[in-house]
């Protein structure tokens, strides 16, 4: 007996699953998701969303708010290689700024942690709509070609219920049950190896007077140490006076459980090269370091998204911004085919566009472990290390949901800073003026399709509206003015997004609702041809 429907059934109440269940509310459809655990993570985690992930905040509504909850923006960050505490620094990751993306980007970074960012989603979710319970897990599930029948279970008082979802989204982790449930596997470098984690109370003013605010907890410090003895990573955390280490790769788990305080008192002050340092260990564990990819990110009505999808190195920070963009790029897609706005062949891109960026990312990350953490692991098959840039801003989801152009071989990644505006491309940032006001095309972006159109382009407004009153979708026109324009509009200052996107000015392009170009027309083009093109991206039928 079926207890309850929904629409989509989340599992996993960490970044990926709030963001699917917040987006998913946004564009109009009201999830349940279920996390077994009684509350989001009180552990102390990643750290930090990159610009393209605030992006998406900014289109949830909550990046003030995490940008409030974190010690601050990219120059309130210290991350360096370095030999000691004391230095010398081999390597400058981000010191003053270095990591900046505003030229690609109206976002700056947020230095929020996990375990404040996760209920500000969680809040934001409930008010688009979403049902979060938590102390609930997933017992069992199956699918059909019409839904999912999932048994879930309270796991304070062992009742249970039988759901039926249209859909299932698999958002629960490194062990993902509904990963396994579905018979998906894996591939990747696998475990590389453990880290012991060990956070401890202490006074380093001294040792860090070098560095000010950080002490204090006005910004936020990481240093991978690369001494000769005992290498690790120290960071600092929300909480005054509390500190991270971990100390560097070991082939083998540790038992730290059986280990006195003094063991751990002592690997921190070697690991820090400060002998007389007085500290309080409040916290160990050990985690492993594992590089592992989902060979598939669906399967028939299910799908996957964040660690139940890829697992990568920590070194590069992307994981959990990974994790929250996976969720923002599938949910529009639910929601399309969920509303009945778009064909089953929509979600078939999520495999398409997601899971090639997966695998980059967890190789790159793999090389900066080599670079910052472990040098021993490199066994000569490393990626080339690219610029965070290019990752976030650069990649492409050519094989997916786009019209694809003659000509295109489908590059994962072309230059954020010399974009081509070809379908599959992330639409390129300009600065823009709407009726005097500083913006942005990135601003324009998240609610529903755009189509932006040049200057000289004719009067597309009756046109788009009838095309998307046939296919019911939201389609917003917004015509981008030239330089020389001095009354109200969308106003281009410089004259510059013509050519970032590839068109004349009486072309057009066709923007989704995760800031991808869909498709475009260079020069004049008709109504039947923009809904052709919105038919081949939603799976729709003539």
């Amino acid at each position: 007996m079926i207890d309850e429907r929904v629409p989509v059934l989340i599992v996993g109440g960490g970044l990926a699953g709030l963001t699917t269940a917040l987006f998913l509310g946004l564009h109009g459809v009201r999830p349940l998701l279920v996390e077994k655990h009684a509350s989001t993570t009180r552990v102390m985690k990643a750290r930090g969303q990159y610009p393209h992930a605030m992006e998406a905040m900014r289109v949830a509504g909550v990046a003030d708010q995490l940008r409030a909850a974190g010690p601050g923006g990219t120059t309130d960050f210290y991350m360096v290689v370095a030999q000691s505490l004391a230095g010398p620094v081999l390597t400058s990751i981000m010191t003053s700024g270095e990591m900046s993306m505003r030229h690609v980007s109206p976002e700056d970074w947020s230095m929020a942690s996990q375990e404040r960012t996760e209920p500000i989603l969680a809040e934001r979710a409930r008010e688009l709509g979403a049902r979060l319970c938590f102390s609930t897990a997933l017992r069992s599930f199956e699918q059909d070609d019409e839904g999912v029948t999932a048994v879930v279970e309270n796991v304070g008082t062992g009742g249970r219920r039988v759901i039926r979802a249209d859909y299932l989204v698999g958002a629960d982790g490194r062990r993902s049950p509904v990963r396994e449930g579905l018979g998906v596997g894996t591939h990747g470098r696998g475990v590389l190896g453990h880290l012991l984690r060990v956070f401890f109370d202490a006074d380093m003013t001294e040792p860090l007077a070098q560095l000010p605010g950080v002490a204090q907890g006005r910004k936020f410090a990481l240093f991978h140490l690369l001494n000769e003895e005992t290498p690790g990573i120290f960071y600092t955390t929300d909480v005054p006076g509390r500190y991270g280490y971990i100390r560097g790769l070991s082939r083998e788990s540790t038992d730290h459980r059986s280990l006195p305080e003094e063991w751990f008192v002592d690997l921190v002050r070697r690991g820090l090269d400060l002998p007389d340092l007085e500290l309080k260990i409040v916290e160990t564990g050990e985690t492993p370091l594992v590089e592992s990819v989902a060979d598939s990110f669906g399967v028939g009505r299910a799908f996957l998204v964040g660690d139940a999808a890829k697992v990568v190195p920590a070194p590069g920070g992307l994981g959990g911004s990974t994790a929250i963009m996976d969720g923002f790029y599938l949910a529009w897609k639910l929601a399309a085919v969920v509303r009945g706005q778009a064909g089953p062949g929509l979600l078939v891109s999520h495999d398409a566009e997601r899971r090639p960026v997966a695998d980059m990312i967890a190789e790159q990350q793999f090389a900066n472990t080599l670079e910052r953490l472990a040098p021993e692991l490199d066994d000569g098959t490393a990626a080339e290390i690219i610029s965070p840039v290019l990752q976030v801003f650069g990649y492409r989801c050519a094989h997916g949901a786009v019209v694809r152009e003659p000509g295109d071989a489908g590059e994962l990644i072309e230059d954020p800073t010399r974009p081509t505006g070809r379908p599959g491309s992330r639409a390129p940032y300009v600065p823009l003026r709407d009726n005097g006001r500083p913006t942005c095309t990135t601003w324009l972006f998240g609610q529903g399709f755009v189509l932006l159109v040049g200057a000289d382009a004719p009067a597309w407004e009756r046109d788009a509206a009838e095309v998307a009153a046939r296919l019911g979708i939201r389609l917003d026109v917004r015509r981008v003015l030239g330089p020389d324009h001095a009354g109200p509009g969308l106003v281009d200052p410089e004259g510059a997004w013509t050519r970032a996107y590839g068109i004349s000015e009486r072309g057009a392009a066709l923007v989704r609702p995760d800031r991808f170009v869909a498709w475009r027309s260079v020069g004049e083009c008709t109504a039947t041809e923009l809904e052709r093109a919105l038919r081949i991206v939603l799976d729709r039928s003539a």
